[in-house]
């Protein structure tokens, strides 16, 4: 027996924990907002959109905002009951089972790694043109890239409160310039008669176009509406603000869209739109230079550039507490769950995500040039995010009915949570079969490739995966 008086032995000290109620509804939907990346969302989305639909890029934002509403009902009842870092790997996990929730982490973490290096890989390609065409100056897009992961990696390693202002300060911008080239648009057209609600109507699709495609490519700019999810675990009453930031983003950018899509169009000219627009690599530069000239078009050339660098900030923000909650559950190695002691950062997570950009990014970069990898990475990334939408969608129908029978109901935990599967899988399956030419053709393969290695790893730690409550 040993002595009473004998010193226990100390426990290992805890890892730091995430800051808890450090964060306001605000931030939550900022970090959404920003990971949309409105300004380069619409600035360069709406070219292949105009080439299919014409004249009807209006019409497919408000299809697909109502389309990203059915989905975001989930991701909104799913965090207030259930407010987590861990975003859909936890609703899943909690709704479905733990194996489920393993695969739905491992597709979010690949979904998570890829979309830094592809908002990071086009935005340095924007800033060297930029800077030869401002400054006469070649510089690679290379160091662009280095030093724009350097940077986010501070803001983040920093604190989340500070990289969220960051983040809040360039969105107020981006969109700030672009509703003002929209106020100036409306003056100008309107003045001169040429406003009107034909954009809204179906008939304006050509005959060889296909609204579907334009709707599925506005939907699929709404991708990261559910990243304010990530921050359940730092913002205060997360039941209240989570659910709020989810639909909060979506409504902003929701309207933005629209509104932009409009302006652009009647800007550019309805019958322009299926030759013209569709063939300018910048027509937003276009439309600035002709309502208010050379200066201005810069400005809206260096917004669509920050809102690449926001969306990464927001990407690597939302993304890392993810994998932190992953590895803090024991499904990824231990260090993925280390948090900064100070800043209460996941700073494993954060470096993860980082050094993954630099190793990812630049490689493909120069081996399909920025442009080709931005259009890879960002259909690779669509891919991995629809089936945790699906799944995210499935486990609130079996959470609400199993777990919360009194709160149950069919329209808001059956209906829409049903529609939207149906949704998504079309939407999923139009994109898998048909991703593009090469190298988007190999985009199924490594999808594929991926499920193949998470089923199996799901199967050689199906025991450690049950253990988890």
């Amino acid at each position: 027996m040993s002595d009473a008086s004998s010193p226990v032995p100390a426990s290992p000290p805890a890892t730091p924990a995430l800051g808890k109620g450090i964060l306001g509804l605000r931030h939550a939907v900022v970090i959404s907002v920003a990971v949309m990346s409105p300004a380069a969302s619409i600035f360069f989305n709406t070219i292949p959109q105009a080439g299919v639909v014409g004249a009807a890029v209006p019409l497919c934002y408000v299809i697909g905002f109502i389309v990203a509403l059915l989905v975001a009902n989930q991701y909104s009842e799913m965090s207030r009951e259930l407010p987590s870092s861990g975003s859909a790997y936890t609703y899943v996990r909690e709704g479905l089972s733990p194996h489920w929730g393993f695969l739905t982490g491992w597709l979010g973490l690949i979904a998570v790694a890829v979309g830094a290096p592809y908002s990071f890989v086009l935005m340095s390609a924007n800033i060297q043109t930029l800077v030869l065409r401002w400054f006469g100056l070649q510089v690679s897009w290379i160091f662009w890239f280095v030093l724009a992961v350097g940077i986010v990696f501070a803001l983040c390693y920093t604190g989340i409160r500070q990289s969220l202002s960051v983040d809040m300060t360039l969105l107020a911008f981006e969109i700030g310039i672009c509703l003002i080239l929209a106020l100036l648009i409306l003056f100008h057209v309107g003045a001169q008669g040429g406003l009107s609600a034909a954009p809204f109507s179906v008939g304006q699709v050509p005959r060889n176009g296909d609204l579907t495609v334009g709707v599925i490519l506005a939907v699929l700019s709404f991708i990261g509406f559910e990243t304010a999810a990530t921050l359940g675990e730092e913002t205060s009453n997360p039941h209240r603000n989570i659910p709020q930031a989810v639909f909060g983003s979506m409504l902003v950018v929701g309207v933005f869209y629209v509104l932009m899509a409009y302006v652009a169009t009647v800007g550019y000219g309805i019958n322009n739109m299926a030759s013209g627009y569709a063939n300018d690599p910048a027509p937003f530069d276009t439309l600035g230079r002709h309502f208010s000239g050379g200066l201005f078009a810069s400005i809206i050339d260096l917004a669509g550039t920050l809102s690449f660098f926001s969306a990464a900030l927001a990407i690597i923000n939302g993304g890392a507490r993810i994998i932190y909650t992953v590895g803090r559950d024991g499904l990824l190695p231990r260090w993925t769950a280390l948090t900064h002691a100070t800043h209460q950062t996941p700073i494993g997570a954060v470096t993860l995500l980082c050094v993954f950009a630099l190793a990812c990014g630049i490689p493909m970069g120069i081996l399909m040039t920025p442009i080709t990898a931005f259009s890879f990475l960002g259909t690779l990334d669509a891919l991995f995010i629809l089936p945790i939408y699906i799944l995210v969608n499935i486990a609130c129908v079996r959470f609400f009915w199993r777990r919360r029978r009194n709160q149950f109901k069919p329209i808001r935990h059956l209906l829409i949570p049903i529609l939207s599967t149906l949704l998504m899988g079309v939407i999923f399956v139009a994109a898998f079969v048909s991703p593009g030419p090469a190298p988007l053709s190999f985009v199924p393969i490594v999808v594929g490739a991926w499920i193949v290695a998470g089923l199996i790893i799901l199967w050689l730690l199906r025991t450690r995966i049950t253990t988890i409550s």
